[in-house]
């Protein structure tokens, strides 16, 4: 009776296990269950929503189906391999990720495509990529590493390293021109020097900065001073949105069913930036609802994870990644439903889009590797201990 009770308390030894069997009992199962859903979701929409574009510009009409697919499986592939990485990995990672987005963003500028009076993509072996759309998850981790390891400097070093990285983004991306993305950062950026600890007076300099750059946006950028004026004038209508919203009425609280929508036929970016109105009008209202709730419960629990984590660099790059998805969440679901003005920002793993796919996929892998049960065996004594 006495060796069963020895034997009962024998810690269970994860060295013995193959680094997949260790992986898969360290990983986050819900939030990786959540993801994995997600996509599965999105390529139904985009099954769903693509064909009559696909037949507009004279392709298959599964063309984007299959090139969905084939990012979806690349992104699952990536997503799997960085949740392996430890924080260490991660770091080195985040400053060879920005590192070449950074030479990309240089090359968009040289020899990228020029769409709708800005360049902001560029073909690398035979695809076509948007660079910034890397650089945001790489810039918030190389960002976390940077406000931790200058934790004790001096203030010059604590937030001048930080300030000469983000500069350099946004200096490119004004270049483009890309003023929703320049917010993008600008808002990643300032919510890990505030969640990092900013003093007030700082604060109070980075808001001035940022509403001058608004309306220096607003005077000179006349892009910017179209979208603007037709999301605050209410006499002046604009198609894309007006067809979002009557999607959902049309949808209603159960949907007219899968392929059956309408909207796709008016909107030609409906598989991306539109999708949460296609959404809409073939699954209806209370699947939207579903949606958002996943959505939430999904940052929920990313943010009780954030506070309870002790080391900085965790907690910065975790915040900094939950905040990237919740705006990317926001903003994609604010425009179809006419609360924010247009931007072409798509909806995490529905929308259609390989450099959306992938990007996210890197994100959601960090996000998978931060939020990993994390043990410490302690030979001498034989016990255990979650850190």
């Amino acid at each position: 009776m006495e060796s069963w009770h020895s034997e009962s308390n024998t810690p269970f030894d994860r060295t013995k296990l193959n680094f997949i069997k260790r992986w898969w009992i360290d990983i986050d199962k819900t939030n990786f269950f959540i993801i994995f859903g997600i996509i599965i979701f999105g390529l139904m929409m985009t099954a769903s929503s693509s064909p009559v574009i696909a037949r507009k510009i004279n392709v298959d009409k599964f063309f984007f189906l299959k090139k969905q697919l084939i990012f979806a499986f690349i992104a699952i592939f990536l997503m799997i391999a960085i949740s392996f990485l430890n924080y260490e990995k991660i770091k080195i990672v985040g400053l060879f990720g920005l590192g070449l987005t950074i030479i990309l963003l240089v090359a968009v500028l040289l020899f990228g495509s020029h769409t709708k009076g800005a360049v902001r993509w560029i073909s690398v072996a035979g695809f076509t990529l948007q660079p910034s759309e890397f650089a945001k998850t790489f810039f918030v981790i190389l960002n976390a590493y940077v406000l931790q390891k200058y934790y004790f400097s001096k203030i010059f070093y604590r937030y001048g390293i930080s300030a000469i990285l983000f500069l350099v983004i946004i200096s490119l991306l004004i270049l483009q021109p890309d003023f929703g993305m320049t917010i993008t950062f600008a808002i990643l950026w300032s919510s890990q020097l505030f969640l990092h600890g900013l003093p007030f007076p700082l604060i109070a300099i980075l808001m001035m900065i940022a509403c001058a750059g608004g309306v220096g946006a607003y005077l000179f950028l006349p892009h910017v001073e179209d979208r603007i004026n037709r999301f605050l004038n209410t006499g002046e209508k604009n198609y894309q949105v007006e067809r979002s919203l009557d999607a959902f009425v049309n949808g209603s609280f159960f949907g007219v069913g899968p392929g059956n929508g309408m909207v796709k036929k008016y909107i030609p970016d409906v598989h991306t930036d539109f999708i949460f109105a296609a959404v809409g009008e073939e699954y209806g209202i209370l699947t939207c609802t579903l949606i958002i709730i996943i959505f939430a419960y999904f940052i929920t629990r990313l943010v009780k994870r954030a506070i309870e984590e002790e080391d900085m660099f965790v907690y910065l790059a975790l915040c900094g990644l939950m905040i990237q998805f919740t705006m990317q969440v926001i903003v994609n679901i604010g425009v179809s439903l006419k609360m924010f003005p247009t931007k072409g920002m798509t909806l995490p793993f529905i929308s259609y889009g390989g450099s959306s796919m992938i990007s996210m996929a890197i994100c959601f892998g960090l996000i998978l590797a931060f939020t990993k049960r994390r043990y410490h065996r302690d030979v001498d004594y034989g016990n255990v201990k979650m850190l």
